[in-house]
């Protein structure tokens, strides 16, 4: 039989179906088994599993033929001990079965860090170790040294604290700083609008403290400062390195502080009509506003220059962003109203 009729024959057709179905039969029972292996479609939600203890977890977690592994613990006062504090992948996630999940729980004992040396350290060096190690700044005081905001002392407790001394994390730590040669003052920053953190934080760097906080919500819940005594705002303000600024907070889960800073920032459009251009200098920066351009006609100098125009123009309650820029034209004074 030669291979045209072969090919021809039953007896190939007849291989040919089977080993198409013995293919095809093949293909989907790999496809099976892969969705059985892979729960293709099957999909798992992850439980809430924070504020349960590690044991009653464990048993939701194989209940729902899943894993977990404690990979980490934190200290938090707010917490129960020994509690889940929170977990990856987080509530509600959806996940295929034997799924590991990684449990943060609350530790019995808060973690402790040794104490760095800040000794001569600059006072941004200082905190920026500080932070580095999950320790804050507290207080600042200053003496009379020639080096000026270098660290003198660190303190805890009102003593002396010892480079290397176990620590609880979070602890604030007491700096003794040099007051320099000259007047050591410090400009105060406008913090509102700002959390309590980055307010404490900036202030810190500023060197200056953290006096007296006052929460008008009587809510801590996620508080902003809403006020500052004193107040840079209108204008700068400067202190004694080492003096405490008071802070007032809000709470942004019941205050609108996008709102409130877009008012609290803006500015009254000045008249600059008829001023010299060391007069426009002056009101721009006690308005906290910028010069823009400067043109100046023919026969116009810086001394006989009177404004005629400026952009934007004047008008009777109207308001700018702190920081904008206020374009201006000159005249000589003597055709100002030609």
């Amino acid at each position: 039989m030669d291979i045209k009729d072969f090919v021809f024959s039953k007896y190939f057709f007849r291989q040919l179906l089977i080993a198409t179905a013995l293919g095809i039969f093949f293909i989907w029972g790999s496809l099976k088994m892969l969705d059985l292996y892979t729960l293709h479609g099957r999909s798992i939600t992850v439980p809430d599993l924070e504020g349960l203890t590690e044991e009653e977890a464990a048993g939701i977690i194989r209940a729902k033929r899943l894993r977990y592994v404690v990979n980490d613990s934190i200290f938090n006062d707010n917490l129960d001990q020994e509690s889940i504090a929170w977990h990856d992948p987080a509530p509600g996630t959806e996940v295929k079965r034997n799924r590991t999940i990684y449990l943060t729980t609350v530790a019995v004992l808060p973690e402790m860090v040794p104490m760095p040396d800040l000794t001569d350290l600059s006072l941004r060096q200082a905190i920026s170790i500080l932070e580095t190690h999950g320790l804050t700044v507290g207080q600042m005081e200053y003496q009379p040294d020639i080096a000026r905001d270098a660290v003198l002392k660190q303190k805890y407790n009102e003593g002396y604290i010892e480079p290397g001394t176990p620590v609880e994390k979070g602890t604030s730590i007491d700096l003794v700083l040099g007051e320099g040669l000259g007047d050591n003052v410090a400009m105060v920053p406008l913090v509102i609008g700002m959390s309590r953190e980055d307010a404490t934080r900036l202030l810190n760097r500023s060197a200056l403290n953290v006096g007296e906080e006052v929460f008008i919500d009587g809510s801590e819940v996620n508080p902003k400062v809403y006020m500052q005594d004193p107040d840079p705002i209108d204008a700068a303000v400067y202190m004694q390195a080492g003096s405490a600024v008071t802070l007032y907070y809000r709470s942004a889960e019941e205050y609108d502080f996008d709102k409130y800073l877009e008012q609290l920032l803006s500015v009254l459009v000045p008249d600059l009509t008829g001023m010299t251009p060391e007069e426009v200098m002056q009101v721009l920066d006690e308005k906290s506003l910028e010069l823009g351009i400067e043109v100046f006609e023919s026969g116009a100098s810086r001394f006989n220059a009177r404004v005629y125009r400026q952009e934007p123009e004047y008008q009777e309650g109207m308001i700018l962003p702190m920081g904008q820029s206020v374009d201006v034209w000159y005249r000589p004074a003597g055709e100002l109203y030609e």
